[in-house]
């Protein structure tokens, strides 16, 4: 396992989810002041520095602050190594802007946010776009005493990537040729920490560092030489230096290794016996169920558990079982699948179901039943219920909760669609007569909106009612 492999994992989980809600929660900014959505894009730099320092260990100093001018806008000259950098900026300084390419504006809900905070945009499709569009948008925020942030190698680099390899770019003397604004370096270190592209991220503590300002030479070739040179040369000061701050990995890695394997061996029992649990207690039904009075035969084979790691899988085969009145009922297969957690949904899948009676000379026939339900509390939810029969589908959602004595709660959702081949196959096999199928496909076609069937199931008191008609008296919960 990579060396702060988890750490960085529950970090990187969080700030995805912690960017992704902000983005659509934090919507209506995009119109509010632009003094207030600044103020919750701090607010949302400092979260994630919260989260960095609390979960992975990673802080920052700032140093050379006082080379900074005190009043008036400035270009910072940036070392770009790792997005940790791009995060921290809105803290380093007042309402920056940073130069960036236009293309980012295309990002959903991200490039929204970009624009609100009034950037450089680079038009790189031409190269006399380029100089024109950065050096508008530099005169553009230099008229607000705002300080313009480029990194002048144009991307992110490696920290073992040097200016030959990867060559600083005319952008920040163009800028300062438009706006004679001084030129402070600022070096750091992000890349020991927050390599780029890299899901791994390393405990220790960031530097950023400003030196004094760059005195510009006529030659612009040897000033922008001086700007790369003393980037470069504290850059790999302070990288060198970040890599003593980093604890020791050994230690981390035996402690996350020794908490790893003692949680995979927790859950590990936990799955087990409670798949050992939900086995023994489902053959337990069965048996019961097999010696009730009104059935006379059920052979069936204790149900199969798999799914190690993940959820549990339930696998039933074929269910037979013959009641006293000689009906058969046989069910193909039964699946059920679902999470340890209590309460969490359970989705329950079968084969084709066939109900045979003797007075039937063919059996009722369901092609599957497909439902997800949870129970908590006494409180059984079908979240969906689905029973098809060819081109037939009854659904069904509610609730029915059992803990409040005398009687059961229920109240449930019925939809029929479809319904009138299902009735012709009734009639057909000659379980119900021509006649009495008539005056239902009358009461359910009156009940019939946009091809569905719409009723209710529920109950009052002891009572059951199928929308307004009262079908059953109910037993009570102790009834016997």
């Amino acid at each position: 396992m990579p060396q702060f492999f988890i750490r960085s994992t529950i970090f990187n989980i969080c700030f995805y989810i912690l960017t992704g809600i902000s983005c659509i929660l934090l919507l209506p900014t995009l119109i509010l002041p632009r003094h207030i959505f600044l103020s919750v894009v701090i607010g949302f730099c400092r979260t994630t520095a919260f989260l960095e320092k609390y979960i992975l260990g990673l802080t920052y100093e700032v140093r050379g602050r006082d080379n900074i001018p005190e009043n008036g806008a400035y270009i910072i000259a940036a070392k770009h190594q790792s997005a940790y950098e791009t995060l921290k900026l809105h803290l380093l300084f007042d309402d920056p802007a940073i130069v960036l390419k236009k293309e980012l504006f295309n990002i959903p809900l991200w490039g929204w946010y970009l624009r609100k905070s009034d950037v450089i945009a680079i038009d790189r499709s031409s190269p006399k776009l380029a100089i024109k569009s950065i050096q508008d948008g530099s005169r553009h925020v230099a008229s607000q005493n705002r300080p313009v942030i480029i990194f002048p190698q144009g991307t992110r680099v490696m920290s073992e990537v040097t200016a030959e390899e990867k060559p600083y770019k005319i952008g920040i003397i163009r800028i300062k040729q438009a706006t004679n604004l001084p030129i402070i370096p600022m070096a750091l270190n992000t890349g020991v920490f927050q390599p780029r592209q890299s899901w791994c991220k390393k405990p220790g503590r960031v530097v950023f560092e400003f030196m004094p300002e760059i005195i510009e030479s006529d030659n612009i070739s040897e000033t922008l030489k001086k700007i790369e040179q003393t980037i470069e040369e504290k850059s790999t000061s302070l990288t060198k230096e970040g890599r003593t701050t980093i604890p020791s990995a050994t230690k981390y890695t035996k402690i996350l290794s020794i908490a790893s394997l003692i949680l995979c061996i927790l859950y590990t029992l936990i799955w087990f016996a409670t798949a050992h649990i939900v086995q023994e207690s489902i053959t337990s039904f069965l048996n019961k169920k097999s010696e009730e009075p009104y059935i006379v035969e059920y052979k069936f084979k204790p149900p199969t558990i798999t799914g190690f790691p993940g959820k549990i899988n339930v696998s039933l085969a074929t269910q037979e079982i013959k009641t006293a009145n000689s009906e058969q009922i046989k069910i193909e297969f039964i699946h059920a699948q679902g999470w340890l957690i209590i309460g969490s949904p359970i989705n329950i899948q079968t084969g084709a179901i066939d109900i045979h009676n003797p007075k039937w000379p063919k059996p009722l026939s369901f092609n599957s039943l497909d439902m997800q339900i949870t129970y908590k509390n006494d409180m059984l939810t079908i979240k969906h219920a689905t029973l098809t029969a060819g081109k037939t589908k009854g659904h069904v959602s509610g609730q029915i909760d059992s803990g409040k004595p005398p009687n059961a709660i229920i109240n449930m959702k019925l939809g029929i669609e479809n319904f009138k081949p299902f009735l012709t196959e009734l009639i057909k096999r000659k379980i119900v007569k021509a006649k009495a199928a008539m005056f239902v496909g009358v009461a359910l076609t009156a009940l019939e909106k946009n091809g569905m069937v719409q009723t209710t199931l529920t109950s009052d008191k002891n009572k059951l009612y199928l929308g307004p008609i009262k079908i059953a008296d109910l037993p009570t919960i102790n009834d016997k």
